[in-house]
């Protein structure tokens, strides 16, 4: 790839971040599992198969962004959901109350720590008392 000691210092931080961001972004859909077991929450079909292209530079295409897997999107705008990009909400006192109640039924399980994908890739067991 690269004989560049820099570059390889670079790229070995960023997968590394990677995993890391995988593992815990797994271990936060372990958390809520009760309350969205896959399957319950169909993804936006508008956005499910949909890459947006934010990157600055040169354009690299693969796998991860191929027009056989996704919609290309090459100029996106930045609110691509039709807003300007800025988050506003606005709920009658009725809706308050029903996302409150949702929100205390739907919390996360702080006391979770199954054994993840990124976990069993990094050739981890479960030892953990508190997996479900």
């Amino acid at each position: 790839m690269t004989d560049d000691p820099g570059v390889k210092d670079a790229l070995a931080f960023l997968m590394t971040r990677e995993a890391a961001h995988q593992l815990s972004f797994e271990k936060a859909l372990q958390s809520i599992r009760n309350n969205y077991p896959p399957g319950k929450l169909p993804p936006i079909s508008e956005y499910a198969n949909t890459y947006y292209n934010m990157s600055e530079g040169g354009e690299v295409r693969g796998s991860w962004n191929s027009d056989k897997h996704f919609d290309y999107v090459k100029d996106p705008q930045p609110g691509v959901d039709g807003g300007d990009g800025s988050a506003s909400v606005g709920l009658t006192p009725e809706q308050e109350a029903l996302c409150k109640a949702m929100l205390k039924r739907t919390q996360s399980d702080p006391q979770g720590d199954p054994l993840t994908g990124a976990e069993l890739g990094a050739g981890k067991q479960n030892t953990s008392s508190s997996a479900k």
